[in-house]
């Protein structure tokens, strides 16, 4: 990832889509820290028990920082819906649009300065770009969406709705939950066991510990087996969990804490 600053505001965009024409990534971070302050200081959740008129200045920092006029994110449940985001959807009023963004994990679009962005604190962000179709989008998974296959969903959705090829598909596997923390129950490792995915590649087991869960192998391996090319996938690496000064981690702070943003946009070429 690479870090950027402007107007007192500092996000991570990622390399392999910084290298294209017409497309533009981000990740917020946790800026300063306050002790006793889960939220502190620019927390982007607006479903997780914070004030939301600091939720929406921090977003407003975002959008002036990057010059985004409209940020699209959904309200997410650990699900697998999908939601394109269509000009009919950019239609309608602020409490419609809220209504279709209920219970959605994943988004998807084509429309040129539309930011779509998810919201996270250990599960995993993923930034999708067809950049022949001129579509992307954006994916919020957690252990039990990762499980049920919202990474393969969001892929096939994007071939049904734009004509994608998953070959020429551009990949971020952003900030979240590493290994080396990601400490689970049985029950975890049977899902995705169950779920058909590789254990030997996704489970890590330590003597005398519970099983770990490599999330990032998990959507690699997705990516993979749906034809996305391994040279066209940028994992982060960055475990939330061990760099909780710099990302909200709902693991080190609590379920009520803040959440960091990864989006991405359609820009002019």
């Amino acid at each position: 990832m690479i870090l950027h600053e402007a107007k007192n505001f500092t996000w991570y965009s990622f390399a392999l889509f910084d290298t294209c024409p017409g497309v533009a990534t981000f990740v917020t971070t946790r800026g300063e820290a306050v002790a006793g302050d889960t939220y502190s200081s620019l927390n982007m959740g607006l479903h997780n028990g914070d004030d939301p008129s600091r939720v929406e200045a921090n977003r407003k920092r975002l959008c002036d920082a990057l010059g985004i006029e409209r940020l699209i994110t959904p309200r997410q449940t650990h699900g697998t819906d999908i939601l394109p985001v269509t000009p009919r959807f950019l239609s309608l009023d602020a409490a419609a649009q809220t209504v279709c963004l209920d219970g959605k994990d994943a988004v998807m679009t084509d429309c040129p300065g539309v930011a779509i962005a998810v919201s996270t604190a250990d599960c995993v962000p993923l930034l999708l770009y067809d950049d022949v179709h001129r579509a992307c989008a954006a994916v919020h998974a957690g252990w039990r969406g990762m499980a049920a296959h919202i990474v393969r969903l969001t892929v096939e959705a994007m071939v049904s709705c734009y004509a994608t090829a998953p070959a020429s598909l551009r990949v971020a596997v952003g900030p979240s939950i590493g290994p080396g923390c990601f400490e689970v129950g049985d029950e975890v490792v049977r899902a995705f066991v169950a779920a058909g995915f590789d254990e030997a590649a996704v489970v890590r087991r330590y003597p005398s510990a519970r099983p770990h869960i490599d999330l990032w192998a998990a959507a690699v391996e997705e990516l993979s087996l749906c034809g996305v090319d391994l040279s066209h996938i940028e994992v982060a690496g960055v475990c939330t969990q061990s760099h909780s000064d710099e990302f909200f981690s709902a693991r080190a702070s609590g379920i009520r804490s803040g959440r960091f943003l990864t989006g991405i946009y359609l820009t002019d070429i």
